[in-house]
């Protein structure tokens, strides 16, 4: 009976602090037409941008989106007296990009008011004029759960700040206000545009924004006691539960799936999904029958392709990027956070393969064109990713680039990692292993003295890595000597990064031994080289960089390379004999028709207007395999053609599939031929 007293005591004394004493005050749970009443003033604020009623710990409260959503005021119409207390509730998704209010209050950078998070998810309080600022943070708030934040002014002697009742951080001595009356007032977001330095790039023109809800946000005249905070604290015991859908870079449906690309849309969140402008087809999607690994070109990558394994890891082989004066800091799609230039589309599509063409320009976190030609235009590439039934296939990278040629980085093998993972979450140790042609391989490890150049073995040109997961993403390249506009090399050149090597380029400690960062994907302010400090966000991280290889073709506008690519599982060293079946084809002999085989299609084109069937003989033995071999006959519908192997007929569906496709010359077939042949074979196709 005396606990009932007290609490129903308690509860009696909180209306007495929260109405009587307050100076500004938003409960949030009363949304009239995107408005929101201050409830001592009983004026309306107007909610900016896309932000969802929730809700909050009493009643309700406001989900701000991390993007656009905030509350502001041009002139806060308040006096901030010596002594005074901001409280409030709120519940993070994401720290945000960099420090994020609260409540801000402020006249200039330097003059006011500012109360919230950093980007490293500290409470924090920036106060008092441009001769005479201080600021001081505390421990980081937990996410996704509320968490009750308070800070108390009693200028000029201390101010701190509370988490949960708790005193967490204290100055001594605290700079005098100005007049605030005339300040801006923002909630949710920055109220002065400010630059936020960073290793690599300075964010200049963008505001940050909260991740997440914020509820009871009052400002109180004087300096609330411990106990007085404490109360508040237990008034809303005990907390409400909050039920987040988990942030997952978004794959499409799980499983296997009859081979092909497809359009679609893939979703990741609400907040995130409602800010582009697309329909329901605005993704390109290729999945396999065989495995539930799948490519996934997607606008939260900027459409960079991305292998995605059956256990969710998501894996790429980057793109082109170059850097110069005449940009900031590099210019590659990624910086394309929008896709404005950035755009997929499905070129082919048949049961024996798929053609996906990726076109892309080379710009820089400000959206500038690096190496603008004598026509005004910078550099642009197009990427065609010819994908057969067995997940692996051709990338061939066309250039369009501008005189005079400069350095490209053409390759780098890419990790990406989802809200809340941890790179060793996902990638073995050894976490690379390269081969040669003759089998001789080697595995490199990040924590046992990782050299930069990985020379081991000699005239390694097969890549493999070790995730934790069946299949393995692999690329192999052209094992020969070659002289391009970046060197001259006896064979492809592998360099390995480490967050060791950035010394000087990254806060020290950082949270991983790998290079990891957050400036990509998903990404909703421009920024380059910006280091994981909390894996609160989508990142990335990668292992080897600027690895170098045979040009496949060089003309005036257009430099070209190749790679074979895809998903693998079992031993790695089995890669060499699809590396020769590609490298070193067995010739296909024929009488009636010109055959020759295509590197850039993984495939056989033979041009044959002679009706009737077609026969050849594969010249196949152990050093030129025929590894799932491809054909591509030119001018010939063959809707269900038969197909024999020495006599043997071979069954469609399971032994081989067939496409037709409608060109502007006419109709070609596609086959696809699931057989692994190392000895002379006669093919008859009807």
């Amino acid at each position: 009976m005396k606990k009932a007293i007290w609490v129903l005591l308690l509860f009696a004394g909180i209306p007495h602090l929260l109405g009587q004493e307050r100076l500004l005050r938003w409960d949030l749970d009363d949304l009239k037409e995107a408005r929101t009443k201050e409830s001592v003033s009983g004026a309306f604020d107007v909610l900016r941008g896309y932000f969802d009623p929730v809700p909050g710990v009493k009643s309700g409260a406001v989900q701000f989106d991390g993007f656009t959503s905030s509350i502001s005021r041009d002139k806060s119409g308040v006096e901030l007296p010596r002594a005074f207390s901001v409280n409030a509730w709120v519940y993070l998704e994401s720290y945000p990009w960099f420090r994020c209010p609260v409540l801000d209050i402020r006249a200039n950078d330097k003059e006011g008011l500012v109360f919230g998070v950093n980007q490293r998810g500290e409470l924090c309080a920036g106060l008092g004029l441009p001769n005479d600022w201080a600021e001081f943070a505390g421990p980081r708030l937990p996410l996704r759960r509320w968490t009750m934040v308070t800070l108390t002014v009693d200028a000029p002697g201390g101010s701190g700040l509370w988490i949960d009742g708790e005193p967490v951080a204290r100055i001594a001595l605290t700079p005098v206000l100005r007049s605030t009356r005339d300040n801006r007032l923002s909630i949710g977001r920055n109220a002065i545009l400010e630059d936020w330095w960073d290793y690599q790039y300075t964010v200049k023109d963008h505001y940050s924004f909260w991740d997440g809800r914020i509820d009871e946000l009052g400002v109180y005249d004087g300096a609330l006691s411990g106990d007085r905070i404490k109360a508040l604290w237990e008034s809303a015991q005990p907390l409400p539960r909050v039920i987040s859908p988990p942030r997952i870079l978004p794959a499409g449906p799980p499983g296997r799936s009859e081979f092909g690309a497809v359009y679609t849309r893939l979703d990741y969140t609400k907040q995130w999904d409602r800010l582009w402008r697309t329909g329901d087809l605005s993704d390109v999607l290729v999945r396999f029958a065989d495995h539930d690994g799948r490519l996934v070109f997607w606008r939260g990558t900027g459409f960079v392709p991305c292998w995605v394994m059956g256990n969710g890891i998501w894996y790429t082989n980057e793109w082109t990027e170059t850097w110069g004066n005449d940009v900031s800091s590099c210019a590659e799609p990624l910086m394309d956070r929008d896709c404005r230039f950035s755009h997929v589309r499905i070129i082919e599509n048949s049961p024996a393969r798929t053609v996906v063409q990726w076109r892309y320009a080379l710009v820089d976190a400000d959206y500038k064109f690096v190496a603008r030609d004598v026509d005004g235009r910078g550099e642009w590439t197009e990427e065609s990713y010819v994908i057969y039934p067995d997940a692996v296939g051709i990338r061939k990278i066309d250039l369009f680039y501008s005189k005079p040629l400069r350095d490209h980085d053409w390759e780098e093998a890419i990790v990406l990692l989802s809200p809340g993972q941890h790179p060793d979450d996902v990638i073995e140790d050894p976490e690379v292993t390269l081969i040669n042609m003759r089998g001789e391989s080697r595995d490199y490890s990040w924590r046992a003295d990782l050299p930069l150049e990985m020379k081991e073995p000699a005239g390694a040109n097969i890549h493999v890595v070790n995730l934790k997961s069946r299949l393995k993403p692999f690329y192999i390249v052209d094992p020969g000597p070659f002289e391009t506009k970046e060197g001259k090399y006896e064979a492809p050149y592998f360099r390995s990064y480490a967050a060791s090597m950035a010394k000087g380029w990254r806060p020290d400690p950082v949270p991983s031994i790998y290079g990891w960062w957050d400036h990509w994907p998903v990404t909703p302010v421009p920024g380059d080289g910006r280091w994981v400090v909390t894996n609160d966000k989508p990142s990335h991280f990668n292992l080897t960089t600027y690895t170098q290889w045979r040009d496949h073709a060089l003309d005036d506008r257009v430099k070209s390379r190749i790679m074979l690519h895809g998903l693998a599982e079992g031993d790695p060293g089995a890669l060499v004999a699809l590396a020769k079946s590609w490298l070193q084809p067995p010739a296909l002999k024929t009488a009636s028709a010109d055959a020759r085989y295509d590197p850039a299609q993984r495939a056989y084109v033979v041009a044959d207007h002679r009706p009737g069937s077609f026969q050849g003989e594969f010249l196949a033995d152990p050093e030129h395999p025929a590894w799932h071999p491809a054909l591509v006959l030119e001018g010939r519908r063959l809707d269900h053609p038969a197909i024999a192997l020495n006599g043997r007929m071979l069954a469609e569906g399971r032994n081989f599939r067939s496409g037709v496709v409608l060109t502007d010359r006419g109709y070609r077939t596609v086959i696809w031929i699931n057989e692994i042949l190392e000895e002379r074979t006669r093919l008859t196709i009807r």
